[in-house]
């Protein structure tokens, strides 16, 4: 059970930092864009564009603080809930005589057993997920390559290393 939680915990985690990141470089890209117009505003529109740049990283450490209590308030339910499964399973154990107590001990086991079968069907599940995501990404660099467009820029336009886009190429081959 905690492996689970962790688990969902982790994929929010990271999948709030993909978005983060995604925010920063649409901030970044606006922030350079302001800067090439800033070369024909006056001193006071200068002073403007710096104003509503604060307003935007304001809005974005907003953003992320208001992520980061929404994980944490999932992270305690579920702890809250891992601890209210604890307490019945605790109850339930302590119902049953000494003569059923073999017959808990194995239904533990089913569920235990149970509960790795669906741990197993969820890494299948995102490693074909991960593999279709990949593949996808290695059609698209092998189709951007054949155009004669240059790794760096491949790398630039789908969002990754150039070691990565290289890593994709060899596979392929």
């Amino acid at each position: 059970m905690y492996f689970v939680s962790i688990i969902i915990g982790l994929i929010l985690v990271i999948s709030s930092l993909f978005m983060i990141r995604r925010e920063f470089n649409k901030a970044v890209n606006s922030q350079a864009q302001m800067i090439e117009q800033s070369r024909v505003y006056k001193d006071a529109d200068l002073f403007q564009l710096l104003e509503n740049l604060q307003l935007s990283i304001d809005e974005m450490n907003t953003a992320f603080y208001d992520i980061a209590q929404d994980l944490e308030g999932k992270y305690s339910l579920h702890e809250k809930e891992i601890e209210d499964l604890n307490k019945a399973l605790f109850q339930l154990q302590h119902h049953f005589s000494e003569k059923t107590a073999p017959t808990v001990n194995a239904i533990e086991q089913n569920i235990k057993v149970m509960a790795q079968i669906k741990e197993q069907k969820k890494d299948i599940e995102i490693t074909r997920e991960i593999h279709e995501e990949k593949t996808d990404k290695r059609s698209e660099i092998i189709r951007l390559r054949s155009r004669g467009i240059p790794i760096a820029q491949i790398a630039k336009d789908l969002d990754m290393g150039v070691g990565e886009v290289q890593l994709l190429m060899r596979l392929k081959q």
